[in-house]
């Protein structure tokens, strides 16, 4: 089956929410979380409306049905206990005065448990990757150091692993890629 990667229309919200709560791994154990990896997070239709109107919610659609989803989004507005403002610190300040460009946020991810290990996340990242390129020069990405599976995908993209971070009692790593780098490696 072709998966075609768009941006998402609002008719996509409530599919994107559903397997945003598929993905969290309620009811299983931390161990359990860990290894099959989990995001974090609420996500409203307010929120997806907001997000979508930004750099973009993508989408790979699979013959109509969702088949994996990833939110871009611009910092700011988020409070500094935030992972994702607190992360966006971090990497500013392991940047250590530099000129990091304009960032955006990358996730939360998903991709449904029947459409893993097909090659979809590189295909989400490629496509958001191409289409931001030109208007943003970074993408800052945050994982709790407990999700084993999430800290595995980001480094096996080759994502810089820029700082590390707590809130709220829990420990992440801030993680970047460039767009351009990204979309060019991919071509």
């Amino acid at each position: 089956m072709a998966i075609n990667v768009r941006r998402s229309r609002p008719e996509d919200h409530a599919s994107i929410l559903a397997l945003m709560d598929e993905a969290r791994g309620a009811g299983l154990s931390d161990e359990e979380r860990a290894r099959r990896g989990f995001v974090q997070g609420q996500l409203t239709e307010d929120l997806l409306a907001r997000f979508q109107d930004g750099p973009g919610i993508f989408v790979a659609d699979a013959g109509g049905e969702l088949a994996g989803f990833a939110i871009t989004s611009e910092p700011g507005g988020l409070p500094p206990q935030h992972p994702a403002a607190a992360a966006v610190a971090a990497v500013t300040k392991a940047a250590d005065g530099r000129d990091l460009g304009r960032l955006f946020l990358y996730g939360p991810v998903a991709v449904d448990a029947r459409f893993q290990g097909r090659g979809l996340l590189t295909q989400l990242l490629t496509a958001l990757s191409r289409a931001l390129k030109d208007g943003f020069d970074l993408a800052v990405a945050f994982v709790e150091l407990a999700n084993e599976r999430s800290l595995a995908v980001h480094r096996h993209y080759g994502m810089t692993e820029a700082a590390h971070f707590e809130v709220g009692g829990r420990t992440y790593a801030a993680f970047t890629f460039a767009p351009t780098a990204f979309a060019q490696a991919r071509s």
